[in-house]
C-alpha cells in the first residue's frame, strides 16, 4: 500500500510545504490585493500539490501488480464518479443552484480514491 516510509517522508514534506504556501498566499494577497504578482502568489500551492502528486506516482510504481491494479480501478470509480457529479451540478447551477469553486474538484477527487480503495481491495480478499 501507499504507506512506505519514503512515500511518507515525500508526501508528508509535501504537505508540509502545502500548508505553508496556502497560508502565504492568501495573507499576501489579503494584504497586497494590488500586486502584480496576484496570479503567481494565487498559484504558488500548485508547486507542493505537484510534489505530491509525484510522490504518489512515485508510490504507485513501487507496488505489485495487483496493488496497482486496484489503485487502477479506484482511480477509475472515482474519475466516473466525480466527473459525473460535477458534470450534473454544473447543469444544475444553469437551474439556480449555487457555483461551487473548482477548488474543490481535486479534494473531491482525492476523497473518493481514498473511500473507493478499501473497497476494491476487498473484492481481491
Amino acid at each position: 500500500m501507499l504507506n512506505t516510509k519514503q512515500y511518507l517522508i515525500e508526501f508528508g514534506l509535501s504537505m508540509v510545504l502545502y500548508i505553508i504556501a496556502i497560508f502565504f498566499s492568501i495573507s499576501f494577497l489579503v494584504n497586497n490585493p494590488h500586486t502584480p504578482w496576484k496570479v503567481w502568489i494565487s498559484l504558488l500551492p500548485i508547486l507542493p500539490a505537484i510534489l505530491a502528486t509525484i510522490a504518489v506516482i512515485r508510490a504507485l510504481k513501487r507496488l505489485d501488480e495487483l496493488q496497482q491494479r486496484i489503485q487502477m480501478m479506484s482511480f477509475a470509480i472515482s474519475f466516473a464518479i466525480v466527473g459525473l457529479i460535477t458534470f450534473s451540478y454544473g447543469f444544475l447551477e444553469n437551474a439556480g443552484y449555487p457555483h461551487i469553486p473548482y477548488v474543490w474538484i481535486f479534494p473531491f477527487m482525492i476523497a473518493t480514491w481514498g473511500i473507493s480503495t478499501p473497497i476494491v481491495a476487498s473484492v481481491y480478499k
